[in-house]
């Protein structure tokens, strides 16, 4: 269930986001969202340095990744703080579960937004004047409940609440006990592996085969809901050398997924939940890592073979479905994410 197409002030406003953010690289061709992908692959953010691999690999993302793991390898580390949610600053903020959560949704700089048609003119239309900004609650032309954010104090983690935490009456598939990783940039990480290990090593996967996956796990999946997206900006921290206090010493932009599945709780229909993070914007990245840590967790680490028959091989192999099919989370699934609830709670909903 899709929320009909309508145009409105907060929509306006997202599009003016998007064009300027689009608009910031001057005559230079605009690879920015590419330098991202290759940051979050080669494990490392420095997108000069991407730009630069990219150069240097003729366009080639795979050469360029080797290139930037390799440089990386060669630079002195240092240890960081872990990131505290006061430390992460949320810019973007949207959830397909629900039309309205708590700390509310806004659209930021949404790339669903920008458009897919060939311009040759190069120079973009203006579709929409910028649009005042109200207090009250917008919807955008995917039917998201938005509510306006000042730009001037942004929200953190530690002041907006999950929205995963209106599930709590929801029969869910028992969380692992969290544990500490190891960083697959200094240590070889070697089967069996830990959550935490499992999720750093996916984390630097290759774009497109993480896309391809996701989109084989979802298209066997009963319910699969995007819980919640937010984009925003991480402090990282290091000690400093003579007193030991943790000061910040870069920003880096985080894009956080949390999604829910279908699983079998206990004989009975439930829901397992699925985390993902990337450096950058690359939402699908985001999307499809939360969509394989849920089907890892709701049929006990895929011991379920997949069948690769003709036609989900050549479906796998073509891109823009695939990103498409992951992508069209973001959308709103409302009615049937509450229809799903009714049912593993035993309601009846005709």
């Amino acid at each position: 269930m899709y929320a009909s197409m309508q145009e409105n002030e907060a929509l306006a406003a997202a599009r003016a986001l998007t064009r300027q953010a689009a608009g910031r690289s001057g005559h230079r061709t605009d690879t920015s969202l590419l330098e991202e992908q290759l940051c979050a692959e080669a494990g490392l953010w420095e997108p000069h340095a991407a730009r630069r691999a990219l150069d240097q690999s003729r366009g080639d993302p795979a050469h360029a990744v080797s290139m930037l793991r390799v440089w990386a390898a060669t630079q002195p580390h240092v240890d960081a703080a872990p990131v505290q949610p006061d430390d992460l600053t949320i810019l973007r903020r949207l959830s397909s579960a629900y039309p309205r959560v708590p700390g509310g949704q806004w659209l930021g700089v949404a790339p669903e937004l920008v458009s897919r048609q060939l311009n040759w003119d190069g120079n973009e239309a203006e579709d929409h004047e910028d649009a005042d900004h109200e207090d009250a609650d917008h919807e955008d032309d995917h039917g998201h409940v938005t509510e306006p954010v000042a730009p001037t104090d942004p929200p953190t983690r530690a002041s907006t609440p999950r929205v995963r935490d209106l599930l709590a009456d929801a029969p869910l598939v028992a969380a692992p006990a969290d544990k500490d990783g190891d960083d697959p940039a200094d240590t070889v990480l070697l089967p069996p592996y830990g959550r935490a290990d499992r999720l750093a090593l996916l984390a630097r996967g290759e774009t497109g085969a993480l896309v391809a996956l996701a989109a084989l796990i979802l298209g066997r999946r009963q319910e699969a809901v995007m819980v919640e997206l937010t984009v925003g900006v991480a402090a990282v921290r290091v000690a400093h050398p003579r007193s030991g206090v943790p000061c910040p010493v870069a920003e880096v932009p985080i894009t956080e997924v949390e999604v829910v599945l279908d699983a079998d709780v206990d004989g009975r229909p439930g829901l397992a939940t699925g985390w993902g993070a990337t450096l950058g914007t690359a939402e699908r990245r985001a999307i499809s890592l939360a969509l394989l840590d849920g089907a890892m967790r709701a049929d006990g680490d895929l011991r379920e073979p997949v069948t690769f028959d003709e036609q989900t091989l050549v479906a796998a192999a073509d891109g823009p479905a695939t990103t498409g099919f992951v992508e069209h989370l973001r959308l709103p699934h409302y009615a049937s994410f509450g229809a799903y609830l009714s049912r593993v709670a035993g309601k009846d909903t005709r």
